[in-house]
Formats: structure tokens, C-alpha cells, sequence
């Protein structure tokens, strides 16, 4: 294993009322559930998103992401992480307020490369683009995540997923995307990286 890809929001950060709320101001009115339903495929093929909507929701999330601060524990556990493997982010957010909290929260060192809404609006062609520039093949990382869509386009290019149930998606949605493992605890990442590399080993 080379590298290790997240996913931002719900994993590293738990931005779901941020994400939320600022969906109703830039979407219209929806239920809990309909909006998780959004994450169900990719989000940015959802009937609803717009280019001129996508703005208006990245203008009122940005000031809310500037006050986060990251969890101690996440940080050290990132950190570990680094020590062994190469780390990146693909995210459905925006490469430019995902920067700012990093440098905010002192871990912009932490990760080699951040892509976003502006690099491309689909997952599947991100994984490509690491791929390419870094020589990396599906069999050199995982992708961490929390949404059963991110887990769907993980599939499509045969990449192995750990999905994380504090997130967006319920335990028995990320179920249906068939991850290779479901933790509950960011701590527990790494254990299951680890267990998902000795059974690569003795394949």
C-alpha cells in the first residue's frame, strides 16, 4: 500500500449541519433524508444542483469552514498515517476552502495533493488524474469515505473502500456500496488498512 485517499467532509471534518443548512438556502426546502439521498451517486449529476446554486452554496459554507478547528485525535491520527503512506483528498468541496482550513489548523503538511469541485465535478476522473501523476495503481491504495456514492465511484475502477458510519450515510446505506471494511471510530482506520494489506499480501 502507497497511498491512502480521503474524502473530507463527514470523514476528517463533520460538516453535515454546515453542508446542510447551507443546501437549504441555496437549493430550497428538503428533508434529512432527501438530502442524504443526494449523496446516494455522484452529487453534482443530482437534478437540482446548478453552477449558479454551487456558488451560492460555496459562498455560504466558506466562513463557516474558516471557524473550524480540527480534532486533536484526527490530526494525530493523520499524522501516523503520513509516517507510512502518502495521504490526498478527493472531495466534492471546493479545493480553495478545503486549503483554508488546513493552513488555519496547522496540517496543510499533512496531505500531497487536495482535489476538488475545481479540478473536476466527478471522482472516478480525480482517482484517474492521482493515478497518472503519482504512478499509482488500485492496488497501491484505498479510498476512505462516507457516502454510499463516493463508494459506487470507487467501484467503477475497482478501488477498495473503508467506509466510516459517523459520516453522512447510515451503516446500511454504505452497506449496498459493499466497502471493504465499515468503521466507527476514526482511530480505527488504520487497523483497517492494515488488515486490508495482509489480506492483499496473501492473495
Amino acid at each position: 500500500m502507497k497511498a491512502i485517499i480521503f474524502d473530507f467532509d463527514g470523514v476528517i471534518h463533520d460538516t453535515f449541519k454546515i453542508s446542510y443548512d447551507a443546501n437549504l438556502k441555496a437549493n430550497g426546502d428538503m428533508s434529512l433524508d432527501e438530502y442524504k439521498d443526494m449523496f446516494n451517486g455522484n452529487l453534482y449529476k443530482h437534478k437540482i444542483i446548478s453552477p449558479e446554486k454551487t456558488i451560492i452554496y460555496f459562498k455560504i459554507t466558506g466562513p463557516e469552514y474558516d471557524k473550524l478547528e480540527i480534532k486533536e485525535h484526527i490530526k494525530e491520527e493523520l499524522l501516523k498515517l503520513k509516517e507510512k503512506y502518502l495521504l490526498f483528498i478527493i472531495s466534492s468541496n471546493s479545493e480553495k476552502i478545503l486549503h483554508k482550513y488546513f493552513e488555519k489548523n496547522h496540517s496543510a503538511h499533512i496531505f500531497k495533493e487536495i482535489l476538488g469541485v475545481e479540478t473536476h465535478k466527478s471522482k472516478i476522473e480525480k482517482f484517474k488524474m492521482l493515478f497518472d501523476k503519482y504512478d499509482l495503481t488500485k492496488n497501491d491504495c484505498v479510498f476512505v469515505t462516507d457516502t454510499l456514492g463516493d463508494i459506487l465511484e470507487a467501484n467503477k475502477l475497482e478501488i477498495d473502500s473503508i467506509a466510516v458510519d459517523f459520516g453522512f450515510h447510515e451503516r446500511e446505506r454504505l452497506e449496498k456500496g459493499n466497502p471493504k471494511k465499515i468503521v466507527s471510530q476514526f482511530k480505527d482506520i488504520l487497523p483497517a488498512i492494515e488488515e486490508i494489506e495482509k489480506k492483499r499480501l496473501h492473495v
